[in-house]
């Protein structure tokens, strides 16, 4: 090997150095830049961040959205129970004052069974002598509160009545505040008072 060689290996080789050695430091810094102890960067944590919030946002709204349909959902069923409930208590004949009572009965508390068996036994003859008959019909429901056991709904009722007395008829207006418990996915009669 001359001297020229050498000095024109020596420089190849450096050149070769520097090459590799700036493809070995970028190779470096990618692997460096995948290295488990590099620090994360600001602006990934900030769209982390961002997306972590948009979906807590997003789940609460959706929580907030399925409970305001929930509670109108019970206001509507406790509304349109409580009318036909109602309807059902003012609506008797006086030749079958059982179908009334069974009717009635299969839709209550056993409390509000209890009593209503009770009242029905002393009206029974009542009905009989008098002929009494009745139509009732919900002139409007409105609810007055809810919760997910039990709602307080005021209704207005109109009730045709005919008897000995009144063979033509009448119609009986009144407000009633009925409240209704839960029972899986119905409604039960718990009171139905005048208001």
């Amino acid at each position: 090997m001359t001297a020229d060689n050498v000095v024109a290996t020596e420089a190849t080789s450096d050149h070769d150095t520097t090459t590799h050695g700036s493809a070995a430091e970028s190779t470096t810094d990618e692997g460096a830049a995948r290295a488990p102890g590099r620090p994360i960067r600001p602006g990934r944590v900030a769209v982390a961040l961002i997306v972590v919030a948009l979906l807590a946002a997003c789940g609460y709204l959706g929580s907030l959205a399925w409970a305001d349909h929930r509670e109108d959902e019970l206001r509507r069923s406790a509304t349109e129970d409580a009318a036909r409930l109602v309807v059902q208590l003012a609506t008797y004949d006086h030749t079958d004052v059982d179908a009334n009572l069974d009717a009635v009965v299969a839709e209550a508390t056993p409390g509000f069974a209890d009593r209503y068996r009770e009242v029905s036994e002393g009206l029974r003859e009542l009905l009989a002598s008098g002929q009494g008959t009745s139509a009732g019909t919900a002139a409007y429901a409105g609810v007055q509160s809810v919760d997910a056991g039990r709602a307080v709904v005021l209704v207005f009722l109109d009730q045709e009545v005919t008897n000995v007395t009144v063979p033509e008829g009448r119609v009986d207006s009144s407000r009633m505040v009925v409240t209704l418990i839960r029972d899986g996915d119905r409604w039960l009669l718990d009171a139905a008072e005048l208001a």
